[in-house]
């Protein structure tokens, strides 16, 4: 009888350890890589097409681009560090000043980063072209959300809402 409760115990543990496994591939994490790579690649090519670049300008927007986005996220990794702090809660209100001035400080430099990226690419591109990158950015964005949603189980769909968030 005990060997039997033993059992019984171990496959209820395997199943509720198998039941919290992700159920796609996709969505493990060593695969996150893999997910980012295709990404960047499902974004090279609509803005390609979208900005209809040609070989030349291609070579040229891509270095540029990449350069700006690699800053961008160096100021991101800054703000995002400032967020953590503040959520702490342990600071002083003198170190909150110090931060306010540092995170004022990194939105202008953001504002700052963009223009000069838009800037550059416009040499690159046109005006005109590089005037459809916001557009184009958010575009991409939003199918590759209603692509995640297609792929999403239903009941997934249901606790994430229209808005993409919890509804609890």
């Amino acid at each position: 009888m005990r060997n039997l409760l033993l059992l019984l115990c171990i496959s209820f543990t395997a199943t509720a350890i198998q039941a919290q496994r992700p159920s796609s591939p996709a969505h493990a994490p060593h695969d996150r890589e893999a997910m980012k790579v295709k990404m960047d690649l499902l974004h090279t090519a609509y803005f390609s097409e979208g900005l209809e670049l040609t070989s030349e300008e291609a070579k040229a927007f891509w270095p540029v681009w990449e350069s700006g986005k690699d800053a961008m996220h160096a100021v991101q990794d800054s703000v995002k560090f400032i967020h953590d702090a503040v959520k702490e809660n342990s600071l002083k209100p003198l170190e909150f000043d110090q931060l306010m001035q540092t995170f004022m400080e990194l939105s202008i430099h953001k504002a700052e980063l963009m223009n000069q990226e838009m800037l550059k690419v416009a040499e690159i591109i046109g005006s005109q072209r590089a005037m459809k990158i916001p557009s184009l950015e958010k575009e991409f964005r939003l199918r590759m959300v209603k692509m995640r949603e297609r792929q999403m189980p239903a009941e997934d769909k249901k606790a994430f809402g229209k808005t993409g968030r919890t509804n609890r």
